[in-house]
């Protein structure tokens, strides 16, 4: 497996979403990629290897240290599912005591000591290496946690002044450096422009997409993977707000730059008229673009 490949299987992870909660944010459950970060520190402090990750006091004291950081009103602290249901991500596999039986059970506390997790699927040779496990942990941190990556990584926040130049437009690297995202975005948003509604799919292996995954927040300032930090956009509508002449709002109402002249041609009477129109949101609230990225959006619009 290469590390690209890796990186999209973890930002694919199968996790629940809430329901609304105490402070009005239903939100992904973040304990399968807060069991990984754990068992990547164990590897680095040489208390587990790929092949053996134990299910152990040090592995749930760092999941709970970490959870601490992350944690919302209606999470609870219980690493024990994750451990065994990463099986179906196909990220490890946990096995009974003897080494040979794979678990198809309820993990217990008292368990501690006699099961263990086993990285499959190629990531038992990338988890391995010191340099492949902080990439690793650098995009867990990216997809699911970005608000909390200075704690999280132990490094400091990232530069969030503000540009005085409006963004350069994400290029064709961009979207090689996070095939990841893309995938995510477009699966979240059923691969529909949230500005015009264009959806086209063309069979598999086709080779050819008209829908973009855009960043809010832009990525080089921010480090931000997270869908709530995105919007598929088809290719016209991803230019017009990475050039900062229309920007989403967070009444999820489209707003135009005065720069456009309907007058002028049909493609400025197109932008103008999606002045005040709603966004095209994910079926699931716990996706719907974070407000902070619509703030920032809405203050770089060009005047």
């Amino acid at each position: 497996m290469q590390l690209a490949e890796a990186i999209s299987r973890l930002y694919q992870l199968r996790v629940d979403t809430t329901t609304r909660d105490g402070d009005g944010s239903p939100h992904e459950k973040p304990h399968k990629p807060l069991l990984l970060l754990a068992a990547l520190d164990l590897i680095d402090e040489g208390l587990a290897r790929p092949e053996r990750i134990p299910w152990c006091q040090e592995l749930r004291d760092r999941f709970s240290a970490r959870f601490e950081v992350v944690r919302k009103l209606n999470d609870r602290n219980n690493p024990d599912l994750p451990f065994r249901y990463l099986a179906g991500d196909g990220i490890w596999i946990p096995l009974e005591e003897d080494g040979q039986t794979p678990i198809r059970r309820e993990i217990r506390v008292a368990d501690q000591g006699k099961v263990f997790a086993r990285f499959t699927n190629g990531l038992e040779l990338l988890t391995a290496l010191p340099e492949y496990r902080q990439q690793l942990r650098e995009a867990l941190v990216a997809r699911y946690f970005p608000w909390t990556a200075d704690s999280l990584l132990g490094s400091q926040p990232l530069p969030q002044e503000e540009a005085k130049q409006p963004e350069a437009a994400e290029d064709a690297n961009e979207y090689g450096r996070s095939p990841a995202f893309r995938r995510a975005i477009l699966d979240t948003y059923d691969h529909q422009c949230a500005a015009c509604g264009l959806r086209i799919q063309l069979p598999a292996g086709a080779h050819i997409s008209f829908i973009d995954a855009a960043h809010l927040l832009p990525w080089d300032r921010f480090r931000n993977d997270h869908p709530t930090n995105g919007l598929a956009l088809c290719k016209n509508h991803h230019w017009a707000m990475d050039r900062q002449i229309i920007a989403p709002a967070p009444n999820h109402r489209w707003i135009v730059s005065s720069v456009i002249d309907s007058r002028r041609s049909n493609g400025e009477k197109e932008l103008s008229d999606l002045a005040g129109k709603t966004l095209l949101l994910p079926k699931d609230p716990a996706f719907y673009p974070d407000e902070t990225g619509l703030e920032w959006r809405v203050r770089h619009l060009v005047a």
